[in-house]
């Protein structure tokens, strides 16, 4: 298999990879816009910054 071939199979699995990635994202979307989703995943990166917070005060 010369370069172009491999070029070849190389955007082949690229175009695969994106078209798989978004339809995931596509199909997540309706999962993470539901109200007790987007409050849960707030209160949890709010949880982490706050961590994050106390740590970073600790270790000043």
């Amino acid at each position: 298999m010369g370069e172009v071939g491999l070029a070849a199979l190389w955007a082949a699995y690229e175009v695969g990879y994106y078209g798989l990635y978004v339809w995931f994202v596509g199909r997540m979307r309706a999962v993470l816009s539901r109200a007790g989703v987007r409050r849960r995943l707030e209160q949890v990166s709010g949880g982490v910054l706050l961590l994050l917070g106390v740590r970073l005060a600790l270790e000043s």
